[in-house]
């Protein structure tokens, strides 16, 4: 006989943990709900980094491993460093956010974490309640979210691909400045794609060092290795050092369509589904709003909710913007460098974390060169029917 759930929570990673943490911190409130996640356990395979404020980081706790208030942009020789010491960037670890998550989940009897499960079938619908069949047995819920990608990354069904590859490093002798980030060190200029280092250094001794692609091709690790490696041996400089783990991600910058609608109860989300940031593939925050959101909608009666869009002249501005680099690759080093060495770094900071205002979104628009953007946006209406070929060229 199959077991009845309130709310079924299809993959136990950062979106679906995070929904399960949002509801047992409802208490009594907090509908039966089940987390079905094909992993055995949960290592330290993630990281995750976002801008923090008083307010934020009230509204979604996290532990954070490390945080800096220092950051630095190079490109080309040029250096800019940006004091974000109101809106410090943490990270935080996977091994925390996993741990968070269990205890959370373990205090609260109405939600159950089954790892090492599988999905067998799609789920069906039979009256006013969904059933689902697993490894473990058949299970009937009257809500679902589904959290597991619809789809694997593959070229068109994004704009562009941030592609990431990176080893946390520990070395003999202090190679690493501890006060600041290396948010984006660019690498030489490339026709097809926009290359660049990011380091986050917790001690002189130990940092993550990663290389990240805005490219229209998602790419393995294999295929980052040698900018990494290289990447490294610039840094450590001959030095003896030690990998003490790897970590790996494709992330959609602007989605080509949205998961088709299936019924109320039934909504899918993640990385495949909204849950990014098109213009810089930041989704951590993101993932808490939402979380906050459902789970209030299903305290209240409620069905889930999917994540929301952004407000139509974000969507345009990121959209934009992707056009840009993906028709001209080449010059993304320069265009980033601009943001930031133009611009105010709390207004850059809060447009990146998608909470900007009108005069944050204007101040960025006018650290852009005019001509690559205006051409873009006019493609982009056209595309959308908003102005005829002939208005377009008057």
């Amino acid at each position: 006989m199959a077991e009845d759930f309130d709310l079924v929570i299809l993959g136990g990673g950062c979106a679906g943990l995070s929904l399960s943490m949002a509801l047992a911190a409802q208490g009594g409130r907090c509908p039966r709900t089940l987390v079905i996640e094909s992993r055995t356990h949960y290592t330290n395979d993630r990281t995750w980094c976002y801008w923090s404020d008083s307010t934020t980081q009230a509204a979604y706790p996290q532990p954070a491993e490390h945080l800096w208030q220092t950051m630095r942009v190079t490109q080309d020789g040029q250096c800019v460093s940006l004091d974000c010491g109101l809106t410090p960037y943490r990270m935080l670890a996977g091994r925390d956010f996993y741990s968070a998550a269990q205890t959370s989940i373990d205090g609260q009897p109405n939600v159950t974490l089954q790892l090492g499960t599988s999905v067998t079938g799609e789920p069906d619908r039979n009256g006013d309640a969904w059933t689902l069949c697993t490894s473990a047995g058949p299970v009937t819920a009257h809500s679902i979210v589904d959290t597991r990608p619809s789809q694997i990354p593959r070229l068109d069904s994004a704009v562009l691909w941030q592609s990431f590859f990176g080893h946390e490093i520990e070395c003999d002798t202090a190679i690493f400045d501890a006060s600041t980030v290396d948010l984006m060190n660019f690498l030489a200029p490339d026709p097809r794609q926009v290359p660049f280092v990011y380091v986050l250094p917790m001690s002189s001794t130990r940092a993550l060092v990663e290389v990240t692609v805005f490219g229209a091709t998602p790419l393995s690790p294999s295929q980052l290795s040698a900018r990494l490696d290289a990447a490294i041996a610039e840094r450590v400089n001959d030095q003896p050092f030690a990998i003490l783990r790897s970590e790996h991600g494709i992330l959609p910058m602007g989605l080509n369509g949205a998961p088709a609608a299936i019924h109320p109860s039934f909504v899918k989300v993640g990385l495949m589904a909204g849950a990014a940031r098109p213009s810089t593939g930041f989704a951590f925050q993101r993932i808490q709003r939402w979380a906050a959101e459902c789970a209030h909608a299903l305290v209240t009666g409620k069905h889930p909710v999917a994540h929301q869009p952004d407000p139509l002249p974000l969507r345009a501005m990121d959209r934009i913007f992707l056009d840009v680099l993906r028709a001209d690759p080449g010059r993304g080093g320069s265009l980033f460098f601009s943001l930031f060495s133009g611009t105010d770094p709390a207004r850059v900071i809060r447009f990146l974390s998608g909470r900007g205002s009108g005069a944050d979104c204007l101040a960025v628009v006018a650290a852009m060169p005019v001509l690559p953007f205006l051409r873009a946006a006019c493609a982009l209406a056209l595309r959308r029917g908003r102005i005829s070929p002939v208005k377009s060229l008057a």
